[in-house]
């Protein structure tokens, strides 16, 4: 999936959350920053937490190397494109990556 087919899906998520529900496309492809999107930081972290417990069932968490990048579009592209590359969810392994180690989830 391209830069532009992950834009239109961060709009289409955008469009069922509480915050930037009201961003077309054409808004979030103009913008350079969050900011200009009129997201705070702290939204995003949120609009983040939602997409992550939609696409991956919550097994992987927010990652702090990924906040700083959570200041552009172009930053919150490529997070998108990193959660939907891991493999968990649905049809990953429920691995998930704690602080650069590989965890498995434990067997009942």
């Amino acid at each position: 999936m391209g830069a532009d087919d992950y834009r239109h899906k961060f709009a289409e998520f955008l469009a069922t959350q509480p915050v930037g529900g009201d961003l077309s496309y054409e808004q979030i492809i103009r913008a350079g920053t969050r900011e200009e999107l009129g997201i705070s930081s702290l939204n995003m972290i949120m609009v983040l937490l939602n997409y992550i417990k939609k696409y991956t069932n919550g097994d992987i968490t927010v990652r702090p190397e990924w906040v700083l990048r959570l200041n552009d579009v172009d930053g919150i592209i490529s997070v998108l494109r990193e959660i939907d590359t891991s493999d968990v969810g649905p049809s990953g392994s429920g691995a998930s990556e704690v602080g650069g180690s590989r965890v498995e989830p434990a067997l009942s």
